[in-house]
């Protein structure tokens, strides 16, 4: 068994790769906040975590999700929301 982990990974081109597929998903606020927490150090200021952010990280997520859908392609979504309370 492999276990692949990463985001976009329900690309057309990928998806019929897959015998199993699991969304973990989270509210874009939510992906911000822990971005400024876990970013901060590498890229100097929560600005520039922010801008980061808002320029590349949630423009390509909003994309793949209005073009791919990875919601109905996945047969498992699990919410983490919280972290020490997931759900499925």
């Amino acid at each position: 068994m492999l276990l692949f982990d990463g985001v976009f990974l329900m690309r057309p081109e990928l998806n019929a790769s897959w015998d199993l597929r699991i969304l973990v998903a989270t509210s874009f606020e939510e992906s911000l906040r822990r971005a400024r927490l876990r970013d901060i150090e590498t890229l100097g200021s929560v600005t520039r975590v922010e801008e980061r952010f808002r320029n590349r990280y949630l423009p390509s997520q909003e994309y793949y999700f209005e073009t791919v859908v990875p919601g109905d392609l996945a047969e498992v979504i699990v919410e983490n929301e919280n972290p020490e309370w997931p759900s499925w």
